[in-house]
């Protein structure tokens, strides 16, 4: 695989009226395209609080999955207007995770593209906040 690629990752989590966190990461990463579906992988950093962790991205035409190994291991599916639930494995113990997501944007080819996702995360059955990714993949210049 080509490190030829940057992409930037927005993040925005809410758990009330005035409670939100924002991060923003820009890092180097493989992207490639095999039989329909893209896959982005890049290691964390300190930056996002996962160092050690590789985080694998796989985006097909109406779903984007993203695993993590290392500090923190899960594997998240997210598929618009359906709830989808995983573990979420860290060093504290091991979370039930509920996912809903509420609108999805795929704009993906072979030279790059965008993802914007909406999603709602619960916390062992309970509702713990509002979400938002996007994630632009651009071809790093030479």
């Amino acid at each position: 695989m080509d490190k030829k690629y940057l992409i930037s990752i927005k993040g925005l989590q809410s758990y009330g009226d005035d409670d939100t966190t924002d991060v923003s990461l820009t890092t180097e990463a493989d992207f490639e395209h095999r039989d329909g579906v893209y896959f982005i992988d890049y290691e964390e950093s300190e930056l996002t609080g996962l160092e050690g962790t590789k985080t694998s991205i796989e985006i097909g035409s109406n779903y984007v999955s993203l695993t993590r190994n290392g500090s923190v291991n899960t594997q998240m599916l997210f598929m618009k207007d359906r709830k989808t639930n995983t573990y979420y494995n860290t060093p504290y113990g091991d979370l039930l995770i509920g996912i809903f997501t509420d609108k999805m944007n795929i704009d993906v080819d072979k030279t790059g593209g965008k993802i914007n996702v909406d999603y709602y995360l619960d916390v062992n059955s309970q509702t713990s906040s509002k979400n938002n990714f996007e994630i632009e993949i651009k071809r790093q210049n030479a």
